[in-house]
């Protein structure tokens, strides 16, 4: 089944696992944060610390979200 579905994905030209990106700052750096049994669809980012169930996988939107992100950033007194 696994290679029905590897072969799918090259006809198409898409692959079988897409990126994965942050909902608030865009970033790709977004793990699975495993470990507890409750905690089984908890993402986190390394980037701003973001941690929550949901998690992009649409390239554009990050991209929008990246660049608001820098905007509040670069805005913040430090």
């Amino acid at each position: 089944m696994a290679a029905k579905s590897a072969s799918k994905a090259k006809k198409t030209g898409k692959a079988r696992f897409a990126a994965k990106f942050c909902p608030r700052c865009g970033s790709t750096d977004v793990f699975w944060a495993q470990g507890m049994p409750q905690f089984w669809s908890l993402w986190q980012c390394k980037n701003c610390g973001y941690r929550g169930p949901l998690i992009l996988e649409d390239g554009n939107m990050a991209t929008k979200l990246q660049e608001e992100w820098i905007k509040k950033k670069i805005g913040k007194p430090a």
